[in-house]
């Protein structure tokens, strides 16, 4: 099973991410999130073996606090490299996409993100709220 989503802020990813971590941790293959600068994507894949109960809730947190997202051009090959094995840090340069984690779910990766990013800016942006 697999899920696309977009957030409009680093609290909806955050919580998003908690949740996978808190409740999914076992039925979670992988996720990866992307900071596209007016929101997040995250891709999450779980196992096939969850139940229906767990997917259920899992697309609820989802709908509750972001909505689904179409892919462009340049996040779709990203999740592609990404899936056939290149590393994040290839896919960051060959799409020019900030990758902020792939693999288990990392609410950590999101807030260090954040922090460097504001700190750069000098400003914090609606998204990374």
């Amino acid at each position: 099973m697999e899920f696309l989503y977009c957030f409009a802020n680093t609290s909806l990813t955050q919580r998003v991410l908690d949740y996978l971590l808190r409740q999914m941790k076992l039925q979670v293959d992988a996720v990866t999130v992307i900071f596209l600068n007016d929101c997040w994507v995250v891709q999450l894949k779980l196992d096939l073996a969850a139940d229906a109960e767990h997917w259920a809730n899992c697309w609820a947190v989802l709908n509750e606090n972001g909505i689904p997202y179409q892919p462009t051009t340049a996040v779709a090959l990203a999740l592609r490299d990404l899936r056939a094995g290149c590393s994040p840090i290839e896919v960051m340069n060959r799409h020019h996409l900030s990758i902020v984690s792939h693999g288990q779910p990392q609410p950590d990766a999101v807030d260090c993100f954040q922090e460097i990013f504001v700190a750069g800016l000098g400003y914090c942006p609606p998204s990374l709220i």
